[in-house]
Formats: structure tokens, sequence, C-alpha cells
């Protein structure tokens, strides 16, 4: 009897359990939910040489079957086709589309994508259907500011007007690139831009910009390269400075070890490459528009100690040891003299930066950043919108400094640029704020 009524048990679970199964697999055939899909990029837009990516998903039935097309004129072109595998949950295609090879013309197209699930009664559909712009125009640019007079290590702006709306848009100096900043109606546009201290004066320098369809167009504009020789200079390492400096990297760096020319060497080399590579990480997030406005101050009563892309020779018992580029301004007061905000700006960075020690970085917007370093004491947040004289902090020693000064720096895009340029009036009215003028004046006039 006992082994009876366990039979009967086992076999009331095991139907219980089939019961369980059979509704779990009829639920999936019956569900009524749709699959996801998505496309990007949004607004989609058809030139020349069009790539786009279909996102398609269902964690239930799985995905049945996919297809894309476009509708011109009464004709309809194929873009895919496909009848996934049964148990798909989920997959991804990448669609590159050439206006010419299919034949479109420029206008108007329907755009039709449609996924089913394997769910009963045909699948349940996902479509998304719109009308896209056929565009295989490349944009038309046109430069408003008409020359450009630029120093080696200095910075430019060029200021132009599009034909249509941009995807992107920047000046290219060599191999690196500059990001356009919006301004004002009318599609109009402006780039801060570097040349490199390190770079030719030779280098090619020209406009770049791409519309929503992804058509791009190159322009040239008048620009003169000034060269610039800059200054060299050797600086005597004594074991005083080594024993004075190296305790305040070997507390922050316990892997810091060896005789102490050796420590200074991976200081200087090492340290100041993973510094460059934070700075350049920081400067990659700016305002989209210009927060500045005139001239940007220079630390008051302070004598300049060293000057910007100084070539710097280091000496260690009368042999040189390593080289490096100085990429900034030292200013040296008082000691613990008031340090402010050279031009409105909204912190970006405050902390410890290694080599230049206690730091704030300001952002002032399309890309124009100022780095304010070695100091002793900071009362500014991340986050906070500084105003122009506002101060931030106090000079000071930290880092890898030989006394209290403020090491000062300006970046556009990146690159390092002579603050003694953004200090000057006279330039910035005639490389700036003129050129900015022109965005401000109608098109057309």
């Amino acid at each position: 009897m006992m082994a009876l009524r366990v039979g009967r048990v086992g076999f009331v679970a095991g139907g219980v359990l089939l019961l369980t199964v059979g509704a779990v697999l009829l639920y999936g055939k019956l569900e009524g939910e749709a699959p996801e899909l998505s496309i990007s990029p949004q607004p989609l837009a058809i030139g020349k040489q069009t790539k786009f990516k279909l996102s398609m998903a269902d964690g239930r039935s799985g995905l049945k079957e996919a297809r894309v097309s476009l509708e011109q004129g009464g004709r309809v072109v194929k873009l895919l086709e496909e009848v996934f595998p049964a148990g798909t949950p989920q997959a991804e295609r990448v669609l590159e589309i050439s206006a010419d090879a299919l034949g479109l013309q420029e206008g108007t197209a329907v755009f039709r994508a449609e996924v089913r699930d394997r769910s009963w009664r045909g699948g349940n559909p996902k479509i998304l259907e719109a009308t896209v712009k056929v565009d295989t125009r490349p944009p038309s640019l046109s430069i408003l500011s008409q020359f450009h007079y630029l120093n080696q290590g200095g910075a430019g702006l060029v200021a132009f007007r599009a034909s249509e709306p941009l995807e992107m848009s920047g000046v290219r100096v060599g191999e690196r690139w500059f990001r356009a900043c919006p301004a004002g109606a009318d599609n109009g546009w402006f780039v801060l831009f570097a040349v490199p201290h390190d770079a030719s004066p030779q280098v090619s320098i020209y406009l770049e910009a791409e519309d929503l369809a992804g058509n791009r167009a190159r322009s040239q504009f008048k620009y003169n390269i000034k060269p610039k020789k800059f200054r060299h200079d050797s600086i005597r390492l004594s074991e005083e400075f080594l024993q004075r400096i190296l305790p305040y990297f070997m507390e922050r760096d316990p892997g810091l070890k060896g005789e102490p020319q050796e420590m200074f060497l991976r200081i200087n080399r090492e340290l100041r490459k993973a510094n460059e590579l934070s700075i350049q990480e920081i400067c990659k997030k700016t305002s989209p528009e210009p927060l500045w406005s005139g001239p940007f101050l220079r630390m008051a009563n302070a004598k300049p100690m060293a000057g910007f892309a100084d070539r710097r020779t280091y000496i260690w018992k009368e042999k040189a040891i390593d080289e490096q580029v100085h990429l900034g301004v030292d200013l040296a007061s008082l000691v613990t003299s008031p340090v402010e905000a050279a031009n409105r700006g909204r912190v970006v960075f405050v902390g410890e930066l290694g080599i230049y020690g206690n730091t704030v970085i300001l952002d002032h917007g399309c890309g124009l950043f100022s780095m304010y370093s070695h100091l002793s004491q900071i009362s500014a947040s991340v986050g906070q919108l500084m105003e122009k004289g506002e101060k931030l902090g106090l000079s000071g020693s930290t880092g890898l400094a030989g006394g209290d000064h403020l090491h000062f720096s300006i970046l556009v895009g990146g690159v390092y640029v002579n603050p003694i340029e953004w200090w000057d009036p006279h330039w910035l009215k005639d490389n700036v704020e003129e050129k900015l003028a022109l965005l401000s004046k109608p098109a057309g006039s």
C-alpha cells in the first residue's frame, strides 16, 4: 500500500510538472508582446555611403525574421531579409547603403524595418517606418574669417557657416583634431585650434565637416604660421634638491625606490607622461559655448621664472640625464600668494596631479582650458562656476617644484599654447573677438 501511494504521488507530481512545462511553452507561443527593435544613429539620413546598426531582441519566444527596405518613387529596394535560427534571443546587423549603387535620387524615401518573433499566429511584429532624407551632396562651407596669423605654439580661431545642419565639424592641424562650436543661427560655427609648439610651420591646416547624411566636405582657409625659437635652459640637480622633493613622491608611490637620480628620472619621465594623459582625458569634455570674456588675468605682482615651451636639459653631476619641455609659464610672487581664476570658467579638476602637485583646471568652453599648479591650498571645488578674478587657491611648491610659485598653463583642445597670447588684449581682439563678431551678422551680409 505504501509503495502504491508513493507511486501515485509521483504520478501526480510528474503530471503537474508536465502541465507546468507545457503551460510555459504554450505561454511562450501565445505571448502577445512585440520584439524590441531600434536603429542607430538617429535620425537616419541616406548619403553616398551610409552605415547604420539594427538592434533586435525577444527574450520570450525568440526572433524569427527581419526585413528592411527603402521605397522611393514606387520602387522598393530590399536591404535585408533574414530568418533567424530557433532560440535566437537577440541580434544586431550593420547595414551599409550606397545611394548611387541603389539608384536613389535626391529627395526623400520611406525607410521600413520589420522584425517578428516566433510566437503563434504568425509571430508578433515590430515595425519602424519613417520618411528619410536622401542627400548625397557634401555641405558647402563658407569661411567668414578671411586670414589667420598664427604663432608656432599659439592658438587661432576660424569662423564659418554651413549650407545645412552638421553632424560633425572642426579643424585638423596635422594629425590633431579640434571640434567646432555652434554659434548663433544660420548654421554658424567657430573652431578654436592650436599650432603645437613642436609642429612644423608648414603643417597642414584645414576645415572639415560632415552633414547628417554622412557627406564630408573639406575647405582650406588662409593662414600664416610664424616660427618661434624657444629658449633652452639647463637645470642642475643637486643632492639637496632631490632629498627635498623625493619624499613627497615616495609617500605617494611606495614602489618608487632606487638611487636618487633614478627615482628623479622615473618621476620626470614616466609620471610626467601619465599626468599628461590624465590632462588630455580631462580636456575631452568641454562646455559647448564660450564661458570666458575678454583677456585672461595674469597673476598680480608676479615675476616670470620660466617661459612657455622652454627646452630643459637636466644636469646631474655634470652629465645631461634628461630633456623635457616646459608646458606653461612659471610666475613667482610672495610665498602663498593668492591665485585667481584667469577668466570665467567651470572647475573640472581639483586635486593632486603628480609632478604638478595640487592643481585646479578650469573649462572656459569650446575646448579652452586653464591650469593652475603647485598650489599650497585650494579653495575651489569641481563643478563650481568661477568668475574672472575669483580666488581659487594659494601658490605653493607641491609636486616637482623648486620653490613657491604658480605654474600656469592654457590648453586648446588638449594642446598647450602660449598663455601670453591670452593675456594680451590686442591679440585677443584681432584673433578671437573680431572673428566671433562675424557670426553675429546676418547670413549673406
